[in-house]
């Protein structure tokens, strides 16, 4: 129990969000996937388990235990090259359990850019999958993550936080239909398909019917795919030029570390919107002054789907409520490790008295099943919770009141 309460006190983060940082700032923060790896490797070569750097349009964050927060800040920096002004004004530091719950709202996305952007959990999964891949020790970060996404996914089941334009790939479709209302004939290149270029591609082929669709890829066998998938049209990354050129429609999800549109790519007195969905941003800015483009980055597509969903602000207070009752099972998982034992065994009975009870039910459909095992569910674990907080905090013998728990429980064996 000892060392996972001290993984707990321990546990420390650096965020760098929309919220503190604009697009501009955000790109000098930018990792790719294999610095991202260099630094996981470096800070647990200084003693760190549990890192992890997760990685989006809207943010870079770097979890860990075990580790000062000056020595982590520190190994992080020598991959980010920004003066001491911009580190100072744009990282927020946590640490403790202030760092376990935010990690739960970015997972919940209740710290996103766009409430409820339905990216992130895919996001998270990507970024915790690295960490294990390079063999990074995970023993209480593997716990976090697991009841983070459980917070999660509850929030999406149960609320309706997460309705309506809920990505920036959404949000840019939703966008590119207001402006061009009719889209038949309509020359759209996509050039990149990462995770957010294939969501644009799904996107493409549900809400832009009728559009001229061209997809590219520096690895010609995805656009190849994507094209046959979709029904597009597939070119060469050498062809990026000629399609941008012939486009009404630009947009761009590429993971390139410099501007992989440069203004001689744009036609002159063309009529061209881009939207520009990379971080960091990969169409040159200078493009945006050309007469006849319209150029949006991801911060500015993030803008204008919030205008869109002002009714989902009435769903966060439940979406927090999750947040806390998910940080709360956590939190009492970790102070109760040397009862768990016994919590698992009260918790294996009492689903053993549903089961039964459930079994005795000759009109409960398969429906009416699912729903109560849910609903039981979640009362043994308040149950579960309960047992655990009272022997925490108000056992006068933890010893003698599990030694009783154990011979009720154990003593039914499992009959009512």
């Amino acid at each position: 129990m000892r060392r996972i309460e001290e993984a707990l006190s321990r546990f420390g983060a650096i965020s760098v969000a929309f919220d503190k940082a604009n697009v501009e700032t955000r790109e000098k923060f930018s990792l790719s996937e294999g610095i991202r790896a260099q630094v996981i490797t470096e800070m647990t070569r200084a003693g760190a388990s549990d890192v992890m750097v997760l990685a989006t349009c809207n943010r870079l964050e770097c979890y860990w235990t075990n580790l000062a927060h000056d020595l982590a800040s520190s190994i992080l920096r020598r991959f980010i090259g920004v003066e001491d002004a911009i580190w100072g004004s744009s990282c927020r530091n946590l640490s403790g359990k202030e760092a376990v719950r935010h990690l739960f709202r970015v997972a919940c996305s209740l710290e996103s850019q766009i409430i409820g952007d339905t990216e992130i959990t895919g996001q998270l999964k990507a970024a915790f999958k690295l960490t294990q891949q390079l063999g990074t020790p995970v023993p209480f970060l593997d716990r976090v993550v697991s009841s983070a996404l459980k917070a999660s996914k509850r929030v999406k089941t149960e609320t309706g936080l997460s309705s309506g334009a809920t990505s920036v790939a959404f949000s840019a479709i939703h966008y590119l239909r207001s402006e061009l209302s009719n889209l038949e004939g309509v020359n759209v290149v996509l050039f990149g398909l990462g995770k957010l270029g294939r969501n644009t591609c799904k996107n493409l082929a549900k809400h832009a019917r009728g559009a001229t669709i061209t997809v590219i890829n520096r690895d010609e066998l995805k656009s190849n795919e994507a094209a046959a998938e979709h029904g597009f049209i597939s070119r060469s990354v050498e062809n990026l030029g000629q399609a941008v050129k012939h486009a009404r429609v630009l947009i761009v999800a590429t993971g390139a570390q410099k501007y992989t549109v440069p203004i001689d790519m744009v036609g002159a007195q063309q009529e061209l919107l881009i939207l520009d969905m990379s971080m960091p941003r990969n169409v040159d800015p200078a493009i945006g002054a050309l007469s006849g483009v319209t150029l949006l980055n991801v911060d500015q597509i993030s803008a204008y789907a919030k205008q869109q969903m002002d009714a989902r602000q009435d769903h966060i207070p439940k979406a927090n409520a999750i947040v806390d009752e998910e940080f709360t099972n956590l939190d009492t998982w970790v102070q109760t490790q040397h009862v768990a034992p016994l919590l698992g065994m009260l918790s294996q009975n009492l689903k053993s008295y549903r089961d039964i009870e459930l079994s005795r039910m000759q009109n409960c459909d398969g429906v009416e099943a699912d729903s109560a095992v849910h609903l039981t569910d979640r009362l043994i674990q308040k149950v579960t919770n309960q047992v655990a907080t009272y022997l925490r905090t108000q056992s006068g013998s933890v010893e003698d009141d599990m030694e009783m728990l154990q011979r009720v429980f154990n003593g039914q064996n499992g009959t009512v």
